[in-house]
């Protein structure tokens, strides 16, 4: 696997019938799959998976930027980086949108999951900034509202949440993260000072959406853009771009105060 695929595993105890029924109809086609995607110990009662995050081991003197997503899609996992092609080979939005607005610069060409990950994990781009990559979410599905459908709203409040909060605290912590740009509102209200209800038509004006962190010391601000798969709109790579081009500054200015 990938060097930013992490080995995971939750303990289901008296809840595992119920939990392993509703996965085999939610993530069915990814269950015990050649890349052991995820898999369910009926002796163990217990779920093993794999997820995603990528932490660059050395801290250089770019600013050190968090983009922040909701929980690892199950393709990306399997082909070894964030964001990787869809099923039919198609780039995902991200990467151009990204690049175009200025965020790094690597050329299509080489913009394939395994150049991707080493290029990251090894700071080798250019950038004002330095990236982590990371998952707020560890268990990977196609959508980020599956989480709480597959392990029930009891365990998902339990012990899924808890603990994400838990490792998003230290990660931010250990990482030294200047500032978050996320591109999910669901997980932005989760850790923002300041949530907010409707975002878009705020983008679509030409604002930003920005908050501190809560329950971190000092201060860290959090961006809210475009989700990465966002196209509902005539002009939504150009929206898109404006968006990323004015936090880029926003943070820029912030993190120089």
């Amino acid at each position: 696997m990938s060097k930013v695929s992490i080995d995971c595993s939750y303990s289901l105890g008296d809840e595992y019938k119920t939990i392993k029924k509703r996965a085999s109809k939610i993530v069915g086609k990814y269950l015990n799959d050649s890349a052991d995607l995820i898999s369910f110990d009926d002796f163990k009662k217990k779920v093993f998976f794999k997820s995603e995050r990528l932490v660059p081991k050395k801290n250089s003197r770019r600013i050190r930027v968090m983009l922040l997503f909701s929980n690892p899609h199950p393709l990306s996992v399997k082909k070894g980086m964030f964001l990787s092609p869809n099923a039919i080979n198609k780039e995902n939005l991200f990467w151009p949108i990204m690049n175009d607005s200025g965020w790094f610069s690597i050329p299509k060409e080489k913009r394939n999951p395994e150049y991707l990950c080493k290029t990251f994990l090894g700071g080798k781009y250019q950038s004002p900034f330095e990236f982590i990559f990371y998952c707020y979410y560890l268990f990977p599905t196609d959508y980020p509202e599956d989480i709480p459908k597959i392990f029930g709203k009891s365990f998902f409040k339990k012990v899924i949440i808890p603990e994400s909060e838990a490792c998003f605290a230290n990660t931010i912590k250990k990482s030294k993260v200047d500032a978050i740009v996320t591109f999910n509102k669901t997980i932005f209200n989760e850790v923002a000072e300041d949530g907010v209800k409707t975002f878009i038509k705020r983008l679509h004006s030409g604002k930003i959406v920005y908050s501190n962190l809560k329950k971190v010391e000092g201060e860290t601000r959090i961006y809210l853009t475009y989700p990465t798969g966002w196209f509902y709109h005539k002009e939504y790579f150009n929206l898109r771009k404006r968006n990323l081009k004015k936090i880029k500054l926003s943070l820029c200015k912030f993190v120089d105060r």
